[in-house]
């Protein structure tokens, strides 16, 4: 199974995060988008200490959490120059919605070399589901 995979879009980048869990297609959707800021492989082997970040959101629905998810995620990079990948993460269905804790780990960004900038996630095209091959989907575009 890929990860993820890149698909054409003018001006805009978008893709499509697979998982075998609701979680992990979350989790590689997070990575998805940082591999166009960073190279992945720069993250995951940082050699000096590492750090920790929370990220707690709602959804009314999946589409509308996986939005959330990936602006805090965002919000973490241009207000405290953090970029992590996922280390843990669990999806919570509620009443009214669901809720996603995780727990990031990474590194201040300026100490890995940066490729790019995704300003905002955007609802265009999105989508979480169970696709074909049985595995969950989510089809993300970002502004770049």
């Amino acid at each position: 199974m890929n990860k993820y995979e890149f698909f054409d879009k003018t001006a805009d980048a978008k893709f499509k995060s697979y998982g075998y869990t609701l979680e992990e297609s979350f989790s590689n959707a997070l990575e998805a988008m940082n591999s166009i800021m960073f190279k992945i492989d720069d993250i995951k082997n940082y050699e000096f200490e590492k750090e920790k970040r929370e990220i707690n959101v709602e959804g009314s629905n999946l589409e509308n959490l996986l939005y959330n998810f990936l602006e805090e995620a965002i919000f973490l990079l241009s207000a405290e120059s953090f970029i992590g990948l996922v280390d843990k993460i669990k999806i919570t269905e509620l009443e009214e919605g669901y809720a996603l804790k995780a727990i990031l780990l990474g590194t201040q960004s300026i100490n890995i070399e940066n490729y790019g900038e995704v300003k905002a996630v955007t609802y265009n095209e999105m989508h979480v589901k169970i696709n074909e091959n049985g595995l969950w989907e989510c089809q993300v575009v970002v502004d770049l």
